[in-house]
């Protein structure tokens, strides 16, 4: 059997969320580069990065798609303000979907590459006490005496990482590994689903869209310092008017006019890169 084709514009919203803020086929959007320049673009073209899973790419793709098929007759049913039946397909659907974007996130791999960054500067700066073993090191490789700057080269190359970490197969393993801890996570969780209140402000998502707020840590995403063990809830945008959470029973709430900017400000805090909108002139 031939290898899968490699996928390379992977969308790390998903274009049917992003399809709730677009009229005609549209939604704004402002880039971190271009503060308060919105412009229109179709959800297709937004909301992805380049190879950001880099090896099997098609099967990650096909581990999201299980959860994105069923995605847009959930959100209709949000989008009329209804509560999801507790056990129901909708209700775990909604929850699958806050789990894929918390994994897949860039904020989820911002923390990763943190974390071995670290990893591998305390090694270097390790072996770095030892010149003569990197020079033994470079001599075995290359049969001559090494120069100062090539023992630093040499400990360079001793810390490029496995080859699983440089061809893209860990992270790609590790991201669907924190997809299924945060499926197991919030399995039992139930929806608080809020709907803004009549003349209160859209809602804003990020291209990093779900929150984990904690009482006792600063910071609403793992790359501001919050793992999912220490979160007290998990949440998301999932329309111009909807913001659900996962909480201890099922809920619907107003969302009023302090709620939506402080939800908004939390989207602006965690944004990467881009920031959606629907478009200020719909009807």
């Amino acid at each position: 059997m031939g290898e899968r084709r490699h996928i390379t514009k992977q969308h790390v919203v998903s274009q049917v969320v992003l399809a709730a803020f677009a009229v005609d086929g549209q939604v704004e959007v402002e880039d971190v580069r271009r503060p308060g320049r919105w412009r229109l673009k179709a959800p297709a073209a937004v909301g992805y990065v380049n190879d950001y899973v880099q090896h099997d790419s098609a099967g990650a793709e096909a581990l999201w798609q299980t959860v994105e098929t069923r995605l847009r007759d959930a959100l209709d049913e949000l989008r009329f303000g209804r509560l999801p039946p507790r056990g129901s397909e909708v209700e775990a659907t909604i929850r699958d979907c806050i789990a894929v974007h918390w994994a897949r996130s860039k904020a989820v791999s911002a923390m990763s590459e943190r974390l071995w960054e670290r990893v591998r500067h305390d090694h270097m700066r390790a072996m770095a006490g030892h010149p003569d073993v990197l020079a033994a090191v470079f001599q075995i490789r290359t049969g001559r005496t090494a120069e100062p700057a090539e023992l630093q080269e040499t400990n360079e190359w001793l810390h490029a990482g496995p080859p699983e970490i440089r061809s893209g197969e860990h992270f790609s393993g590790r991201v669907r590994y924190l997809f299924e801890q945060a499926q197991a996570k919030f399995g039992d969780r139930s929806l608080q689903v809020g709907m803004c209140g009549n003349g209160v402000e859209n809602l804003l998502m990020s291209d990093c869209p779900v929150v984990t707020p904690s009482r006792s840590r600063a910071g609403l995403n793992p790359e501001q310092g919050v793992a999912l063990g220490d979160a007290d809830a998990a949440g998301m945008p999932l329309g111009p008017r909807v913001f659900v959470s996962l909480h201890d029973r099922p809920e619907r709430v107003v969302i009023g006019f302090r709620e939506a900017r402080m939800l908004n400000d939390w989207q602006r805090t965690v944004r990467r890169e881009q920031l959606f909108r629907q478009p200020v002139n719909a009807p």
